[in-house]
């Protein structure tokens, strides 16, 4: 099968996406279209003025889709630009917003080095992640372990400075990233576009707040990061026990 591509200035040879043409020309707004999926990461999109011609048919046919100006663009600029929507809130949204981050990161479980200290971490040398499980396993010694259940919330590329949320990376395996949905719905609950975009520029303190979000809506215990050649591996901890 042949995969249709473009050539784009910035980014070469590129699959691409169709779009509206007022989402081009001002991509900070809400973007609607589906979410990515392992074949097709990067889905054609349009505005909240063109999803009104799109709701009204109930769909896009020959009754409305002249009535929407659609422009073509690569895949990477897609993300790029897709990516400035997170600002799309208004003040009370933002007020919101900032108040719930304010609260979370005052609890005790999501303070600096909490799993390490609550769980004697520091005593477990060896330690190993196992996607297929969903665990990871602290080992000390020959016989004593604690093992972790957890789900993997996102990366945060420290090359890129991005963040990208599991639900959006089909590289990881399904049972390490089977209940994040769950908070990426709570941010279409919410309109919050920090949880339903799925990748955005971020630096280190986004990705704990991305985390910590995540810990509160899957009812975890506490939040864990583990270092990758170009950044971290965010999680959260559902439970912990120790076995011999």
């Amino acid at each position: 099968m042949t995969i249709a591509t473009i050539i784009c200035p910035a980014h070469g040879e590129s699959g691409f996406v169709y779009v509206c043409s007022h989402l081009i020309g001002n991509p900070a707004q809400k973007w609607h279209c589906g979410y990515p999926e392992k074949d097709a990461a990067w889905r054609d999109a349009w505005c909240a003025v063109c999803n009104e011609v799109y709701e009204r048919e109930g769909g896009w046919n020959a009754m409305n889709e002249g009535e929407v100006e659609i422009d073509v663009i690569c895949g990477h600029c897609y993300e790029g630009a897709m990516a400035q929507s997170i600002t799309c809130l208004d003040d009370a949204r933002q007020a919101e917003w900032t108040h719930y981050l304010e609260t979370l990161r005052k609890a005790e479980w999501a303070q600096p080095g909490a799993m390490t200290d609550v769980f004697g971490l520091r005593n477990y040398p060896v330690w190993d992640c196992y996607q297929r499980s969903a665990q990871l396993v602290f080992i000390h010694g020959d016989h004593l372990q604690i093992v972790a259940d957890v789900e993997f919330v996102g990366t945060h590329s420290t090359d890129s400075n991005t963040w990208t949320w599991s639900w959006a990376n089909f590289d990881l395996l399904e049972p390490v990233r089977s209940r994040i949905a769950a908070v990426r719905d709570f941010g279409e609950q919410r309109a919050y576009p920090r949880l339903t975009v799925p990748t955005w520029r971020a630096d280190h303190q986004d990705a704990k707040d991305m985390t910590v979000v995540a810990a509160d809506v899957l009812r975890g215990i506490g939040c864990f990061a583990i270092k990758t050649d170009g950044g971290y591996h965010h999680m959260v901890v559902m439970s912990v026990k120790r076995r011999e």
